[in-house]
């Protein structure tokens, strides 16, 4: 019959303790504080509207100054004078010449 002793019961060999979960290293530094002053919003604040007052102002010139002129269609690719030429010789060619030898 097998032996249903444990041989390490007795040992003294004291047990491997578990790393309890540390913090990866940039949760443990101690950064500085950073204070926002009343005058760096009031800074933030007058570049928004002079950006606000910038695309108005674009805006606004798109919609006031001059159109451009419109461009002309391109030609259908059934007219032109490379289309005319072919059509003329493709014309020419079918009609038999009379000239008796």
């Amino acid at each position: 019959m097998a032996s249903l002793h444990n041989s390490n019961v007795g040992s003294s060999a004291p047990r491997p303790q578990r790393r309890q979960p540390q913090l990866p290293a940039f949760c443990r530094t101690r950064r500085p504080t950073v204070a926002v002053r009343v005058t760096t919003l009031q800074r933030l604040h007058w570049l928004l509207w002079l950006a606000v007052a910038l695309q108005l102002s674009t805006l606004l010139l798109l919609l006031a100054g001059p159109t451009p002129p419109s461009l002309n269609p391109r030609p259908a690719l059934g007219s032109g004078p490379v289309v005319a030429a072919c059509q003329q010789r493709k014309s020419s060619a079918a009609v038999p010449s009379l000239s008796t030898s």
